[in-house]
């Protein structure tokens, strides 16, 4: 299925221009010229990205006002920012809001397309690990009121929110992937992987 476009530009001609390029990649496009305009699209369906510009002539909202609503609304629909040459601090302050990414005018199409695409690789993977951590969230869970389990957890906390590498140790049985399933989940890397090595299979050399 050919993914979503929606192109949020106030210069017909730059929309024209836009839709031309994605359509001939395979994309589907869809266009709008103002605020009003660009959230009735969002509406009727999701895109699978926003290709929004800064300055929209005519509109109630500007391209901040619009991500920021973006986000608050559909914080899984990645946004690349358009911008004329001088504005570039500006686009710094839409990737702060939560941006993915800024082209500026005049772009090339293959900067364009190769930014498009990576930035709908990457929603991708966000939503498959925030469905994997949902499959395996109750496997994940650690339950008991003992002391020796809030005391466990209180260290997982603690130590989830550092830098450092942890080793659990335990006889066989006792947990220690769950703990450390845990320990990733409560980290700032939980949007990454999280990778099962089983060591005793793997040759010593390697």
């Amino acid at each position: 299925m050919a993914h979503d476009v929606l192109i949020v530009d106030d210069e017909a001609d730059i929309r024209m221009l836009v839709t031309g390029i994605l359509q001939d990649e395979g994309y589907q496009v869809r266009e709008a010229s103002d605020s009003v305009s660009t959230f009735q699209q969002v509406a009727a369906r999701r895109p699978n990205l926003v290709l929004l510009d800064i300055w929209l002539e005519g509109s109630d909202r500007d391209g901040l006002e619009i991500l920021e609503l973006l986000q608050q609304q559909h914080p899984a629909v990645p946004v690349i920012i358009m911008t004329g040459h001088g504005s570039v601090e500006t686009a710094v302050a839409a990737i702060k809001a939560g941006a993915y990414d800024f082209v500026e005018k005049p772009f090339k199409a293959d900067r364009l397309l190769l930014m498009i695409e990576r930035a709908i690789e990457a929603a991708q993977l966000r939503q498959e690990n925030e469905e994997l951590r949902l499959r395996i969230g109750r496997d994940s869970e650690i339950v008991g009121s003992a002391p020796l389990i809030q005391s466990l957890r209180q260290s997982i906390d603690r130590v989830a929110r550092t830098g450092s590498r942890v080793l659990v140790t335990g006889p066989a049985g006792t947990g220690k992937e769950l703990v450390a399933r845990r320990i990733h989940l409560q980290s700032p890397r939980a949007t990454g992987p999280f990778v099962v090595l089983n060591c005793a299979s793997m040759h010593p050399d390697r």
